[in-house]
């Protein structure tokens, strides 16, 4: 579902005029670079090694304890070593599976108890009911366990394993709230001013335990002035190199003292960035709900989301890559008919090679060669490059305009597809040309390259392509990276069917 306009598209309210680039850190804007120096002797946690021992800890003495359990409560020896390995392995990967070894600021047993009771007592009840079958031999010609004796077994093995893992949680705990007060605490950086933001960095130096240590801060801008006994980092375009050179692990980002059109800009900058952003909520998004599917921490009292290391997200991009594969591959088994037909009709109308290949921006800014079915020959390859639309040429043939009208000229991106240059869904690739104006005159349009380009697009179907808004178009793709999920592609692509279809994108 490709651009189709007449003329270069209008940029939207309030954006720069053509070739005037962006003031830095402008309100809503990018967040350039500033080279900065990297102060000495700060001194920061080892990113890969320090913060997996934790649940590392957690997950063995939930898995000890529970295979402990069973082996001490019904005193199996060698013939029920199975089934405890078994139990074990299981309470973990359920206790794994529901968030109970997530990376967070701070950890209660009390909180996690009744988590942790369910899922125990769920493996404890399935264990005690193996038992008798794992001894084999033994337990031939014997009568089945009284429900009283099965309901004895599953109590003590709850009781041992309750005891064990309860202490085996507590001593890890210790042992990490020492090793932060001892040094490991991660190097963080403050964005927004403010009482809030001043008894964020006031309670993070008393309290180690936290983990974080603030190691400077960065203004937002305007009037605000810098919080006491902290360095200033520098303006907003200094974030990036705050988090690279020095370097910090975890942004914090407080609301109450960031304006919110740059609030998005923040967020955005930190989430090509190599840390942890964690946004401090202000009164109003507390009630109002943090988020769907969000866990809401609170760090010295203060609610806040981490937005940074989303559990499972490398999984999900793999899946989606999976998921791109197979769905690209059965559609270009089921469509080659309807592909032949649009590659005899082009060859037909407008002589051999009935391929149109031309250059895009995908992920990262990295280009790649896209395919399409050819409608009209180009006087040359600047025009192909640099001019927007050819809708309404007369050169176009009766076969050419068809299969613009019908999205059909765009078939041969499932290939692009299985090569991996494209998603499925994901913000439409544009030319380099292009991408150099857009980037410069909407200050939002580079953030759409976090992600693989796609064959379609939310702002494709909702009518945004053609001579439309540059700024809307960007919106609605970052819209769709910022809260990106499975069901919204597969809703994307229904909605991509049915304009098709109907011709109606909306």
């Amino acid at each position: 579902m490709g651009s189709q306009g007449l003329s270069v598209p209008s940029i939207g309210t309030g954006a720069a005029p053509s070739g005037a680039r962006p003031a830095p850190g402008g309100e809503g804007g990018p967040l350039p670079s500033e080279p900065r120096a990297r102060p000495r002797g700060t001194r920061t946690a080892r990113p890969l090694v320090r913060p997996v021992l934790y649940p590392l800890a957690l997950g063995a003495a939930d898995g000890l304890s529970m295979a402990s359990a069973v082996a001490l409560a019904t005193a199996a020896g060698g013939a029920g070593a199975p089934v405890a390995l078994a139990a074990g392995a299981a309470v973990t990967g359920l206790n794994a599976v529901g968030g109970l070894y997530r990376r967070r600021l701070s950890s209660s047993l009390l909180d996690d108890a009744p988590s942790l009771a369910v899922r125990a007592a769920a493996v404890a009840a399935l264990a005690a009911a193996l038992l008798p079958a794992s001894r084999g031999a033994e337990a031939l010609g014997a009568a089945p366990p009284a429900p009283r004796d099965l309901a004895a077994t599953w109590f003590w093995i709850m009781l041992l394993h309750c005891v064990l893992a309860g202490t085996g949680r507590t001593v890890a705990a210790a042992g990490r709230r020492a090793a932060r007060r001892t040094g490991a605490a991660r190097p963080a950086v403050i964005v927004g001013t403010g009482p809030t933001a001043e008894h964020l960095i006031r309670v993070l130096r008393q309290r180690r335990e936290f983990g974080l240590v603030p190691v400077g801060q960065v203004l937002p801008g305007g009037d605000d002035g810098p919080l006491p006994g902290l360095p200033v980092l520098g303006p907003p375009p200094a974030l990036r190199e705050a988090v690279l050179d020095r370097p910090a692990a975890t942004v914090v980002i407080v609301m109450d003292g960031v304006r919110r059109p740059q609030l998005d800009a923040f967020v955005r900058a930190c989430s090509v960035l190599p840390c942890e952003t964690l946004l401090v909520l202000s009164t109003l998004d507390l009630i109002t709900g943090a988020g769907p599917g969000r866990r809401v921490e609170y760090l010295a009292g203060l609610p806040c989301l981490r937005l940074g290391s989303r559990t499972g997200e490398r999984l999900a991009r793999a899946a989606k890559r999976a998921f791109d594969l197979a769905a690209a591959s059965a559609a270009l088994l089921l469509a080659w008919p309807v592909m032949l037909a649009c590659a005899l009709a082009v060859r037909l109308e407008g002589g051999p090679g009935v391929l149109f290949r031309q250059r895009r921006v995908g992920a990262g800014g990295r280009q790649f060669v896209l395919l399409k079915f050819r409608s009209l020959r180009p006087a040359d390859e600047h025009e192909a490059d640099t001019r927007w639309s050819v809708a309404g040429d007369d050169r176009l043939g009766p076969v050419g305009r068809f299969l613009r009208e019908t999205s059909l000229d765009e078939l041969p991106q499932l290939w692009n597809v299985v090569r991996g240059d494209m998603s499925l869904v994901g913000p439409r690739p544009e030319r380099p040309h292009f991408v150099r104006l857009f980037t410069e005159t909407c200050p939002e349009y580079a953030l759409r390259h976090r992600v693989p380009a796609g064959l379609t697009g939310l702002a494709q179907v909702h009518g945004l392509r053609g001579d439309t808004s540059i700024e809307l178009r960007a919106r609605y793709d970052n819209r769709y990276i910022d809260t990106w999920s499975f069901r919204a592609d597969l809703k994307i692509l229904l909605m991509t069917v049915r304009a098709v279809l109907t011709r109606n994108p909306c």
